[in-house]
């Protein structure tokens, strides 16, 4: 998680060379660990901030993000490219967004999605101290975290084998962050997922893999 002399001192460096910067705030207030960063749009004059209500809002279905940067001319071209890749616009998605992004409406929503969040951590974390195959560094921000699995324990071997019977649960292995010995932990989804069950899984195909 940046704060905000790294986000100064990495435009500093990009700005020597000319370079845009680009900065995604999918998770910008979920933070645990430190206030939010500022946007990085507000810092330098070719940042380019993007954002969802994918994430710290749950409203995944909506597929409804922005772009935010100082140059018009680049926001222009972000437009002509989206309406040249899109066929068909998310009119009802990006209206639905607009309402929640609303100061009235948004405050109350990040709370209840950092008590969510905090709460499904914290049964994530109880689980991994009684896990005796893993162990993870939590994240300061956001809802994921990779788990380190045994030694020898392929990431992509048992994730595939975490999709078949008797397991049926679907992790993405760390293979596809350069971390082949680990598994993608999210907690996202509120108090509705079904967390417990999915753990009591990934806990049963640890230990057969290890039989």
């Amino acid at each position: 998680m940046l704060d905000q002399s790294a986000l100064r001192e990495i435009a500093e460096i990009a700005d020597k060379v000319g370079a845009w910067l680009l900065v995604d705030e999918v998770y910008a207030g979920l933070e645990w660990q430190g206030p939010r960063a500022p946007s990085i749009a507000g810092l330098y004059d070719r940042g380019i901030t993007t954002g969802s209500v994918s994430k710290a809002l749950g409203l995944q279905g909506l597929r409804t993000g922005w772009l935010i940067c100082r140059d018009p001319t680049l926001v222009m071209d972000a437009v002509i490219l989206r309406e040249n890749t899109s066929e068909i616009m998310n009119i009802m998605g990006e209206v639905i967004a607009e309402i929640a992004l609303r100061p009235d409406r948004l405050e109350p929503a990040l709370q209840d999605a950092r008590i969510a969040g905090a709460a499904n951590l914290a049964r994530l974390t109880t689980w991994l101290e009684a896990e005796p195959q893993l162990s993870w560094v939590a994240p300061r921000a956001g809802l994921i975290g990779l788990g380190r699995l045994p030694i020898g324990c392929d990431s992509d071997a048992f994730a595939k084998r975490l999709l078949g019977d008797p397991y049926r649960t679907f992790v993405l292995p760390g293979s596809a962050y350069g971390q082949p010995q680990h598994i993608r932990l999210g907690v996202g989804g509120g108090a509705t997922v079904n967390l417990e069950k999915g753990l009591a899984r990934v806990s049963q195909a640890l230990r057969d893999w290890s039989a």
